[in-house]
């Protein structure tokens, strides 16, 4: 079994995704609109939405393989909050035929 580096790709979540994202799912939860009362309720800022996460990470995939197909098992974990302005990186790997994607937000100073 080789592990095989396919692809990183990083992108950033920002202020206008959320809000756009909010208008258009119906999902105004203050956690993810009013920095204030994200923080109070035990977050550092305003929160992204998972589900705003996932579509910014299918979007990025469909553009970066033109044969993409949805699989047919799909596992997905958020185990940390995206905050609003953080930057998402995904790692490409291949193994035995199948394509793993992993996600993390990246802390602290990065360079591309």
């Amino acid at each position: 079994m080789q592990v095989v580096s396919l692809k990183t790709i990083r992108f950033k979540v920002t202020e206008q995704d959320i809000e756009s994202y909010a208008e258009l799912s119906g999902d105004v939860n203050p956690i993810h609109l009013n920095p204030e009362y994200a923080k109070a309720h035990g977050f550092s800022g305003k929160v992204a939405h998972g589900m705003l996460t996932m579509a910014k990470v299918w979007g990025i995939l469909a553009n970066e393989f033109d044969n993409m197909q949805f699989p047919a098992v799909f596992r997905l974990h958020f185990q940390s909050p995206v905050y609003v302005g953080e930057t998402v990186e995904l790692t490409i790997e291949e193994e035995d035929c199948s394509i793993t994607i992993t996600g993390k937000v990246v802390k602290g100073k990065a360079s591309l």
